[in-house]
């Protein structure tokens, strides 16, 4: 969940750093992956490593996983849409309230995961 929150607080910025460019020239979006590389690091079957030599096998484990801003790719219809900045408000938007609604879960998660440790060490709800 902690990576979740990282990743969403970032792709909050980016998409942020997107709407504030809106009317820039030849100006293109940008975009996070997170999830695509958390299912693409949960599905890849992985080796042991025993050995500092051993050759890793499979992708990174989900633990490892980083978030990355990479350049969005504009789809050909999106193109002239969305006009000379190539960013279009409503899709941006759009995934504005989709991270929104995904960051204020995953803290939800987190506050009742360290209510949880307080209500063990302490024996009293809060």
């Amino acid at each position: 969940m902690n990576k979740g929150l990282d990743a969403y607080a970032l792709r909050q910025k980016v998409i942020a750093k997107n709407i504030a460019n809106a009317t820039t020239p030849n100006y293109q979006p940008e975009e996070v992956k997170f999830e695509e590389l958390l299912v693409d690091s949960a599905i890849t079957a992985k080796g042991i490593v025993s050995d500092s030599r051993h050759i890793p096998i499979g992708k990174k484990d989900v633990n490892d996983v980083e978030t990355e801003a990479t350049k969005a790719d504009i789809p050909a219809p999106e193109v002239f849409f969305s006009g000379e900045s190539h960013v279009n408000i409503d899709k941006e938007m759009s995934n504005l309230a989709q991270s929104q609604i995904k960051f204020r879960f995953a803290s939800q998660m987190v506050k009742s995961y360290f209510q949880g440790i307080q209500y063990s060490i302490t024996g009293q709800k809060s």
